[in-house]
């Protein structure tokens, strides 16, 4: 049973930079699943976990420089934290090469993803469109 996303215009926080980010997590995300699909065949899993690691602190990072506008930007902050902090957690065990493990982390990282962009980022940006604060 393949577990992908599908960028939707739903997800649009109305930012380019942002939303080309987004999708690219979605498609690094993708590649994983088939990664992961394809057991036994954990480097290429590995290697797309490595990745998604990189990309993750590239697009945190932009997302930031928009969001430290927002009066509630810790809050958010936390939240990457926490992310990083539980795909860390899954990389470090990922080693262990257990498909069960593999399915759950693509789980949270689907669920995760989704339900962030949709509940806070769009809230967030909504708000710094509204207040234009992303003309700065």
């Amino acid at each position: 049973m393949s577990r992908t996303i599908e960028w939707k215009d739903e997800y649009s926080v109305g930012v380019d930079r942002i939303d080309h980010q987004h999708q690219e997590l979605f498609a690094i995300i993708n590649r994983l699943a088939a990664a992961v699909e394809s057991m036994p065949a954990p480097t290429a899993a590995s290697a797309t976990m490595h990745e998604m690691s990189k990309y993750l602190d590239k697009h945190f990072t932009a997302e930031e420089q928009f969001l430290e506008r927002h009066p509630e930007f810790d809050r958010h902050h936390l939240a990457h934290l926490e992310f990083i902090e539980k795909t860390l957690d899954f990389q470090i065990r990922f080693a262990d090469h257990d498909r069960n493990l593999h399915m759950e982390m693509l789980a949270f990282l689907i669920s995760w993803l989704k339900e962030h962009i949709l509940e806070t980022d769009k809230k967030y940006f909504s708000y710094l469109h509204d207040n234009k604060l992303l003309d700065r």
